[in-house]
């Protein structure tokens, strides 16, 4: 019978790599906080000037949780 022999690998260096890589594809122009009021501004004209029927799903929708419910609307 095969004797198991203990094996552990530390992946905290591979992931330092990898979040570098990461940054690095990224580049220096790369500003989270735009990208996410860019998102919220995207979101916010998503769902203006619904006419009622789609308002009324809408509504549906927030109440049932299956879309975050946002203030800003």
């Amino acid at each position: 019978m095969a004797r198991l022999v203990p094996f552990t690998i530390d992946l905290t260096r591979h992931e330092g790599t990898r979040l570098a890589a990461v940054l690095d594809a990224l580049g220096p122009d790369w500003d989270p906080v735009e990208i996410y009021a860019g998102e919220a501004e995207a979101a916010r004209r998503l769902y203006a000037d619904l006419d009622p029927n789609q308002q009324a799903t809408y509504d549906v929708l927030i109440a049932a949780g299956a879309l975050p419910d946002s203030p800003e609307r």
